[in-house]
């Protein structure tokens, strides 16, 4: 067998043909295809992605909008990029993940739908020049989505001229190869071909067309195309699977969906390839090469009513896999990736509010004993687990820096990319919350060892000091709990807040330099006194602004920042 196929290729090099125009055809092809990616990413913005998000709830809608919107981005990488993403970010679940990806495999066969039934019947050359010319004088005279426009008819133009030339240079091949000595070769070895050409130029849909310019030129018969074409499905997990091997546990689970969906469709469509095939002929389709699409796409559906019953449960399973066994501190960004940035400031939007309920609960455990937890509702939306209460205090405050970096890096990460300006508004936000929360957690730690001196002073005036602190701490705590829910906490708020912080403030401050006139406190407790009153003041006002950067719009925050005794 090996010898035969070795003959095969000796004899096919041997022939009087451009072997280059072929080569440039292919060529010509993918490069319009990765143009064509290029300018439809452009298109798939913030409407694009809710709407991605909106109706992917259900199972059935998640596979019909995996569907379309591969068949409309012609991408399912791009379209894969922005479903990790959502999942990682917690905007979608796993099995409405894994309902998109299923429904995407069935979106790439519209790729072979639309070179069959308009590339191979045109006249491609009349067809490729007017776009060609159309599409480069708007890509390079315009801007913005224009721009995009023209780039996509230059790559279609040029998707066309290069199909074109793979046509030609088959045409000249079929004139002179005798087609039996392929009859030599195995189906088998045209799967393998279909993967192993996938896995190399990165793209099924161009494999798909290399089996249809083949057909199209009598050099393989349908049988042998249906395998390449079974292979060229199968060859996409080998992309899926290089990218999520250095990846998250999330990106692998989304990678080993992929790759047990495609080997088992992939299979069934093999054992049954002829019955199969069988079928396509009865379902009317006589000509070879819209045959071989309708093949492609039927055991693609075939597969989505396999796996439609049990998407659940899959999902379920997948769950178990991969579980991260890092020292990661975050939630939620270790689970996203910075390529889509709607979703990547979700993910950082969570992590922030992940970041501020543990800089709340480790400041009430400053004092000794730990103050009672607040009665109230949260004033961010984080219902996460926090760290045990076992765990030591300054462990608590290292785990939270580290949390701190994790973020700061995944937000550089995010800031490489182009952000729309309501994103960048937003992202800052959430910088300035992080700075807050951070700062609130190191105020208080400054002064621990005071409050600890306090705990052990047999002064009457330090320990009335020492519950008067913790009083002004319970009654912020539960002004700060009472706030009213997200979205509704408004301006005035928080500027009722603050003033309250203040008021305590100035309360404790006349308090100490009463006892120091009157030689109430020494020299060597004054300094403390208010220094741990001053820390109180900056940790609360630190609070108070973390809390309003992250429920109010820029411009109410940035005016509440600007209110006397804000800062």
């Amino acid at each position: 067998m090996a010898q035969s196929t070795l003959q095969t290729v000796k004899n096919i090099s041997g022939m009087d043909f451009d072997f280059w125009q072929l080569i440039g055809g292919v060529g010509l092809f993918l490069f319009a295809m990765s143009q064509m990616e290029t300018a439809l990413k452009a298109f798939a913005g913030r409407a694009f992605r809710r709407w991605l998000q909106r109706y992917t709830s259900r199972r059935f809608q998640a596979i019909s909008v995996g569907t379309l919107a591969t068949a409309v981005l012609q991408s399912s990488s791009l379209l894969g990029l922005m479903v990790l993403a959502f999942v990682g970010a917690g905007i979608i679940a796993l099995e409405a993940a894994l309902g998109v990806i299923v429904g995407a495999n069935l979106g790439t066969t519209f790729t072979g739908w639309l070179v069959t039934l308009f590339g191979f019947k045109l006249d491609l050359d009349a067809a490729s020049l007017p776009m060609i010319g159309i599409g480069s004088l708007v890509f390079v005279s315009a801007k913005g989505r224009l721009a995009e426009t023209g780039r996509f008819i230059l790559a279609f133009g040029f998707l066309l001229m290069g199909l074109g030339l793979m046509k030609d240079s088959v045409a000249q091949i079929a004139t002179e190869f005798d087609t039996k000595m392929l009859a030599g070769l195995a189906l088998w070895q045209f799967l393998l071909l279909g993967v192993l050409l996938t896995a190399i130029i990165q793209s099924s849909s161009a494999t798909m067309v290399i089996a249809l310019t083949a057909l199209y030129g009598n050099i393989i018969e349908l049988p042998s195309a249906a395998a390449m074409a079974i292979g060229a499905d199968l060859g996409t997990t080998t992309t899926i699977v290089i990218g999520a091997l250095p990846g998250i546990s999330t990106k692998k689970r989304v990678a080993l969906a992929h790759v047990i969906f495609n080997v088992a469709i992939d299979s069934i469509a093999f054992i049954f390839l002829l019955p199969l095939l069988g079928v396509v002929a009865w379902l009317g389709f006589t000509d070879p090469m819209l045959s071989l699409v309708a093949f492609h796409s039927l055991f693609n559906v075939i597969g989505i009513g396999l796996f439609f019953p049990f998407l659940g449960q899959f999902a379920s399973w997948l769950e178990q896999r991969f579980r991260d066994d890092d020292r990661s501190e975050s939630a939620f960004i270790q689970l996203a990736t910075d390529e889509v940035p709607e979703a990547a400031i979700r993910a950082i939007e969570k992590e922030a509010a992940h970041l501020l309920a543990r800089v709340l609960n480790q400041n009430r455990r400053v004092f000794t004993p730990a103050l009672p937890a607040p009665v109230g509702d949260s004033p961010i939306p984080y219902a996460g687990q926090l760290p045990a209460q076992d765990v030591d205090y300054e462990e608590l405050y290292r785990r939270t820096k580290r949390l701190e970096g994790e973020i700061l890096a995944f937000t550089v990460a995010v800031q490489q990319h182009e952000l729309k300006e309501r994103e960048l508004l937003r992202l800052n936000q959430l910088l300035v919350v992080i700075r807050n929360a951070v700062h609130a957690a190191k105020s208080l730690r400054d002064i621990r060892h005071n409050l600890v001196e306090f705990e052990l002073s047999p002064g009457r005036e330090i320990n009335a000091f020492r519950d008067d602190v913790r009083n002004v701490m319970t009654e912020f705590y539960g002004e700060l709990f009472s706030l009213p829910a997200a979205p509704r906490a408004s301006f005035a708020d928080f500027a009722e807040l603050v003033e309250k912080i203040r008021y305590w403030h100035d309360q404790l401050h006349a308090d100490i330099l009463r006892d120091i006139a009157s030689s109430d406190v020494g020299d060597e407790h004054a300094s403390s006194l208010l220094n741990v009153n001053r820390e109180v003041l900056n940790s609360n006002l630190a609070i108070v602004m973390a809390v309003k950067e992250y429920h109010l719009g820029p411009a109410e925050s940035e005016a509440l920042g600007e209110l006397p005794g804000a800062t």
